[in-house]
Protein backbone atom coordinates (compact mmCIF):
# COMPACT_ATOMS: atom_id res chain seq x y z
CA UNK A 1 0.00 0.00 0.00
CA UNK A 2 1.38 3.03 -1.02
CA UNK A 3 0.45 6.45 1.53
CA UNK A 4 0.85 9.75 -0.28
CA UNK A 5 -0.34 13.48 1.14
CA UNK A 6 -0.77 16.82 -0.10
CA UNK A 7 -0.49 19.75 2.24
CA UNK A 8 -3.17 21.92 0.57
CA UNK A 9 -6.08 21.28 -0.61
CA UNK A 10 -5.30 23.60 -4.01
CA UNK A 11 -2.55 20.87 -4.82
CA UNK A 12 -5.42 18.24 -5.13
CA UNK A 13 -5.94 19.76 -8.72
CA UNK A 14 -2.57 18.16 -9.93
CA UNK A 15 -3.17 14.69 -8.30
CA UNK A 16 -4.53 11.80 -9.13
CA UNK A 17 -7.45 10.22 -6.75
CA UNK A 18 -8.65 7.65 -9.29
CA UNK A 19 -8.87 4.53 -7.44
CA UNK A 20 -7.55 5.58 -3.90
CA UNK A 21 -9.15 5.69 -0.06
CA UNK A 22 -9.48 9.80 -0.03
CA UNK A 23 -9.13 11.32 3.74
CA UNK A 24 -9.85 14.85 4.50
CA UNK A 25 -8.22 16.91 7.36
CA UNK A 26 -9.23 19.93 8.55
CA UNK A 27 -8.54 20.11 12.33
CA UNK A 28 -9.40 23.40 12.47
CA UNK A 29 -12.20 23.60 12.05
CA UNK A 30 -14.48 22.28 9.31
CA UNK A 31 -13.93 18.25 9.79
CA UNK A 32 -13.77 17.99 13.22
CA UNK A 33 -17.38 20.11 12.90
CA UNK A 34 -18.58 17.19 10.61
CA UNK A 35 -17.25 14.45 13.06
CA UNK A 36 -18.59 15.95 15.98
CA UNK A 37 -22.37 16.98 13.95
CA UNK A 38 -22.37 12.93 12.80
CA UNK A 39 -21.61 12.03 16.15
CA UNK A 40 -24.32 13.41 17.33
CA UNK A 41 -27.02 12.92 14.95
CA UNK A 42 -27.29 15.28 12.23
CA UNK A 43 -29.34 13.23 9.04
CA UNK A 44 -26.78 14.54 6.66
CA UNK A 45 -23.53 17.11 6.72
CA UNK A 46 -23.53 18.81 3.46
CA UNK A 47 -20.32 20.81 2.13
CA UNK A 48 -20.62 23.33 0.14
CA UNK A 49 -17.72 25.76 -1.16
CA UNK A 50 -18.90 28.85 -0.78
CA UNK A 51 -21.02 30.76 1.62
CA UNK A 52 -23.44 32.38 -1.22
CA UNK A 53 -24.05 29.09 -2.79
CA UNK A 54 -25.23 27.77 0.88
CA UNK A 55 -27.65 30.17 1.28
CA UNK A 56 -28.78 29.53 -1.98
CA UNK A 57 -29.14 26.32 -1.16
CA UNK A 58 -31.12 27.00 2.29
CA UNK A 59 -33.63 28.92 0.24
CA UNK A 60 -34.76 25.33 -1.68
CA UNK A 61 -34.31 23.83 1.16
CA UNK A 62 -37.90 22.36 3.70
CA UNK A 63 -37.92 25.37 6.61
CA UNK A 64 -37.19 23.36 10.06
CA UNK A 65 -35.44 20.71 8.57
CA UNK A 66 -31.77 22.24 7.95
CA UNK A 67 -29.33 23.98 9.68
CA UNK A 68 -26.82 26.37 8.13
CA UNK A 69 -22.89 26.17 9.46
CA UNK A 70 -19.85 27.65 8.66
CA UNK A 71 -17.65 30.25 8.94
CA UNK A 72 -15.66 32.62 6.49
CA UNK A 73 -11.94 33.84 7.73
CA UNK A 74 -13.09 31.67 11.35
CA UNK A 75 -16.18 34.05 11.56
CA UNK A 76 -19.71 32.87 11.13
CA UNK A 77 -21.08 34.53 8.28
CA UNK A 78 -24.59 36.60 8.69
CA UNK A 79 -27.58 34.65 8.87
CA UNK A 80 -26.15 31.32 9.58
CA UNK A 81 -27.40 28.80 12.45
CA UNK A 82 -24.27 27.64 13.41
CA UNK A 83 -20.58 28.64 13.12
CA UNK A 84 -18.13 26.51 12.48
CA UNK A 85 -17.26 25.77 15.80
CA UNK A 86 -17.49 21.73 16.81
CA UNK A 87 -19.17 22.92 20.52
CA UNK A 88 -22.02 24.48 18.66
CA UNK A 89 -23.20 20.92 17.12
CA UNK A 90 -24.99 19.31 20.60
CA UNK A 91 -26.69 16.51 20.66
CA UNK A 92 -29.64 19.11 21.11
CA UNK A 93 -29.34 21.66 17.93
CA UNK A 94 -28.58 18.59 15.53
CA UNK A 95 -30.01 15.88 15.69
CA UNK A 96 -32.35 14.60 12.73
CA UNK A 97 -31.23 17.92 11.16
CA UNK A 98 -29.97 18.41 7.58
CA UNK A 99 -26.88 20.69 8.04
CA UNK A 100 -25.56 22.95 5.00
CA UNK A 101 -22.09 23.61 5.47
CA UNK A 102 -19.16 26.35 4.30
CA UNK A 103 -15.95 26.83 5.12
CA UNK A 104 -12.98 28.48 4.03
CA UNK A 105 -10.66 25.16 3.53
CA UNK A 106 -12.13 22.54 4.67
CA UNK A 107 -14.59 22.01 1.86
CA UNK A 108 -12.62 22.42 -0.68
CA UNK A 109 -10.38 19.36 0.57
CA UNK A 110 -13.60 17.18 0.73
CA UNK A 111 -14.91 18.06 -3.10
CA UNK A 112 -11.18 17.95 -4.12
CA UNK A 113 -10.90 14.29 -3.73
CA UNK A 114 -13.80 13.33 -5.86
CA UNK A 115 -13.09 10.50 -8.14
CA UNK A 116 -11.44 8.88 -5.11
CA UNK A 117 -13.21 4.95 -4.34
CA UNK A 118 -14.15 6.57 -1.25
CA UNK A 119 -13.07 9.78 0.87
CA UNK A 120 -13.13 9.40 4.97
CA UNK A 121 -13.54 12.61 6.91
CA UNK A 122 -10.91 12.94 9.67
CA UNK A 123 -9.85 14.71 12.75
CA UNK A 124 -7.76 14.22 15.62
CA UNK A 125 -10.75 13.14 17.06
CA UNK A 126 -11.18 9.80 15.24
CA UNK A 127 -7.63 8.90 14.03
CA UNK A 128 -7.67 4.93 15.32
CA UNK A 129 -10.88 4.27 13.40
CA UNK A 130 -9.61 6.01 9.84
CA UNK A 131 -6.61 3.89 10.09
CA UNK A 132 -8.42 0.82 10.60
CA UNK A 133 -10.66 1.58 7.56
CA UNK A 134 -7.98 2.31 5.22
CA UNK A 135 -6.39 -0.52 6.34
CA UNK A 136 -9.26 -2.46 5.62
CA UNK A 137 -9.64 -1.15 2.48
CA UNK A 138 -6.30 -2.07 1.27
CA UNK A 139 -6.38 0.61 -1.20
CA UNK A 140 -3.34 3.33 -1.67
CA UNK A 141 -4.22 6.17 0.12
CA UNK A 142 -4.12 10.23 -0.21
CA UNK A 143 -4.55 11.74 2.27
CA UNK A 144 -5.60 15.72 1.79
CA UNK A 145 -4.34 18.18 4.70
CA UNK A 146 -6.65 21.44 3.94
CA UNK A 147 -4.18 23.59 4.63
CA UNK A 148 -4.63 27.55 5.02
CA UNK A 149 -5.80 29.63 1.97
CA UNK A 150 -3.08 27.73 0.05
CA UNK A 151 -0.70 27.97 2.69
CA UNK A 152 0.88 24.95 5.23
CA UNK A 153 -0.97 24.18 7.86
CA UNK A 154 0.82 22.74 11.16
CA UNK A 155 -2.26 21.22 12.62
CA UNK A 156 -3.69 19.11 9.91
CA UNK A 157 -0.11 18.03 9.11
CA UNK A 158 0.37 16.42 12.19
CA UNK A 159 -2.65 14.92 12.20
CA UNK A 160 -2.01 13.00 8.73
CA UNK A 161 1.19 12.21 10.38
CA UNK A 162 -0.51 10.56 12.74
CA UNK A 163 -2.96 8.28 10.65
CA UNK A 164 0.33 7.58 8.72
CA UNK A 165 2.00 6.32 11.90
CA UNK A 166 -0.87 4.50 13.22
CA UNK A 167 -1.07 2.44 9.73
CA UNK A 168 2.56 1.70 10.12
CA UNK A 169 2.21 0.19 13.63
CA UNK A 170 -0.78 -1.40 12.67
CA UNK A 171 0.54 -3.08 9.37
CA UNK A 172 4.45 -3.67 10.81
CA UNK A 173 5.75 -1.38 8.67
CA UNK A 174 4.16 -2.44 5.55
CA UNK A 175 3.47 0.57 4.04
CA UNK A 176 5.47 2.71 1.08
CA UNK A 177 5.63 6.47 2.03
CA UNK A 178 5.98 9.44 -0.24
CA UNK A 179 7.82 12.18 0.14
CA UNK A 180 4.81 14.49 1.64
CA UNK A 181 4.04 11.43 3.74
CA UNK A 182 7.41 10.99 5.14
CA UNK A 183 7.53 14.67 6.36
CA UNK A 184 4.32 14.25 7.74
CA UNK A 185 5.33 11.73 9.90
CA UNK A 186 8.04 13.30 10.84
CA UNK A 187 6.19 16.34 11.91
CA UNK A 188 4.02 14.36 14.00
CA UNK A 189 6.89 13.02 15.53
CA UNK A 190 8.18 15.93 16.96
CA UNK A 191 4.89 17.08 18.36
CA UNK A 192 3.11 14.09 19.44
CA UNK A 193 3.63 14.26 22.81
CA UNK A 194 1.30 17.58 23.04
CA UNK A 195 -1.38 17.89 20.49
CA UNK A 196 -3.08 20.69 22.15
CA UNK A 197 0.24 22.55 22.64
CA UNK A 198 1.06 22.22 18.68
CA UNK A 199 -2.58 23.50 17.82
CA UNK A 200 -2.42 26.77 20.33
CA UNK A 201 0.84 27.64 19.30
CA UNK A 202 -0.35 26.79 14.92
CA UNK A 203 -1.19 30.04 13.40
CA UNK A 204 -4.67 29.19 12.97
CA UNK A 205 -4.50 28.07 16.54
CA UNK A 206 -3.37 31.81 17.34
CA UNK A 207 -5.84 32.96 15.10
CA UNK A 208 -8.44 31.33 16.85
CA UNK A 209 -7.50 32.71 20.29
CA UNK A 210 -7.50 36.03 19.33
CA UNK A 211 -11.22 35.31 17.84
CA UNK A 212 -12.17 34.38 21.15
CA UNK A 213 -12.46 30.76 20.75
CA UNK A 214 -9.70 29.04 22.25
CA UNK A 215 -12.21 26.39 23.36
CA UNK A 216 -12.32 25.19 20.05
CA UNK A 217 -8.51 24.09 20.22
CA UNK A 218 -9.25 22.07 23.34
CA UNK A 219 -12.04 20.36 22.13
CA UNK A 220 -10.40 19.68 18.68
CA UNK A 221 -7.27 18.50 20.39
CA UNK A 222 -9.29 15.41 22.33
CA UNK A 223 -7.36 12.30 20.47
CA UNK A 224 -9.80 9.26 19.53
CA UNK A 225 -12.85 10.54 20.82
CA UNK A 226 -15.08 8.27 18.81
CA UNK A 227 -14.65 5.66 16.38
CA UNK A 228 -17.45 6.68 14.00
CA UNK A 229 -16.45 6.95 9.97
CA UNK A 230 -17.89 10.13 8.25
CA UNK A 231 -17.96 9.60 4.34
CA UNK A 232 -18.13 11.83 1.69
CA UNK A 233 -20.23 10.22 -0.97
CA UNK A 234 -23.03 11.71 -3.44
CA UNK A 235 -22.32 15.31 -2.21
CA UNK A 236 -23.14 14.70 1.47
CA UNK A 237 -21.24 13.80 4.66
CA UNK A 238 -22.74 10.66 6.31
CA UNK A 239 -22.12 7.23 7.74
Amino acid sequence: MRLDLVFTCQELQFTDTRGKTGVAIDVLRATSTAVTAISNGCASFTPITTVDETRERAKKSAIGTILLGGAKNGIKPEGFDVGNSPLDYVREVVEGKHILFSSSNGTQAMHGLKGSEEILIASFLNTTAISREILKAGRDCLIACSGDFGRFSLADTVCGGMIISKLQSESKGEMRLSETAAVALMVFKAHHHDIRGMLYASEWGQRLIQLNMSADLDFCARVDQTEILPRFRNGIVAL
